[in-house]
């Protein structure tokens, strides 16, 4: 430890920022007594400057988003978030900023022939974040059948928000036509322990897809598409769980 307060002395504020979140998202097992270690390090630096905690929010999220953020997880909370799809889609967007390049993307086709992208882009307003938030992938399903030539895949990522210390879940479609928004937030988690991370993520999955099921009525998802934190075994006992049903479509598109 001591050598490591040694090395944490010479980092500048923006290194230490981005070596927490990167600690936060990666290295989840050691976050917490060791992240407020490397914190008080830098409060106790002679001559240089201070690095608090209570900087991290401030340094990454303007202040509209601040509001946007801490007003869904009030709402999240208490299970109100879907009632306004709209703010989920705001939050969607400050998770999702650093990785758009990777959502999925559809095309349709105007009147006069020219193709029109089914997803905007947005600007991501605090550039260090782009340094310091990883979306990282959980899943991957289709809600229709590729094999029949139809195809509407939705891709989950969870991130980790430094300064809120919470774990976000978000869905990406191509486009915005099922949702009204090709982006959501569908609730978070806190950490608690590195074995539970993948139960904490299915938790919230799977209270969306309830949502979808018994509030929305819709169909179940038909196919599998790629695994990340949780894979496809686990994906389907909680489809089944759900919607009990088990079609010959149930397998796997690699």
């Amino acid at each position: 430890m001591r050598l490591i307060g040694e090395y944490c002395q010479r980092m500048s504020s923006s290194d230490f920022l981005r070596w927490v979140c990167v600690a936060n998202s990666f290295n989840i097992s050691a976050q917490a007594g060791f992240l407020n270690f490397l914190s008080n390090q830098f409060d106790h630096r002679g001559g240089n400057m201070i690095f608090h905690e209570s900087m991290v929010i401030p340094s990454l999220y303007t202040g509209e988003e601040q509001l946007v953020l801490e007003r869904w997880f009030q709402k999240a909370s208490a299970g109100e978030d879907k009632k306004n799809l709209e703010e989920s889609s705001k939050v969607a967007e400050i998770v999702l900023a650093t990785i758009q390049g990777k959502l999925p993307k559809g095309l349709s086709i105007s009147e006069d022939g020219s193709a029109i992208a089914g997803r905007k882009t947005w600007q991501l307003t605090v550039r260090m974040r782009s340094d310091v938030i990883y979306p990282v992938h959980l899943l991957a399903i289709d809600w229709e059948d590729k094999q029949q030539g139809i195809s509407w895949p939705e891709v989950y990522y969870w991130t980790y928000l430094p300064g809120y210390d919470v774990y976000v879940v978000t869905i990406s479609m191509d486009s915005g036509e099922f949702y009204g928004y090709a982006d959501l937030a569908i609730g978070f988690f806190r950490f608690e322990d590195v074995a539970f991370m993948a139960q904490k993520a299915s938790e919230v999955v799977r209270a969306w897809w309830k949502y979808l099921h018994q509030g929305m009525h819709k169909p179940v998802w038909k196919a599998f598409v790629k695994p990340g934190l949780i894979n496809s075994e686990m994906a389907y006992r909680m489809r089944e769980e759900e919607w009990d049903i088990v079609g010959s479509h149930d397998k796997v598109i690699l």
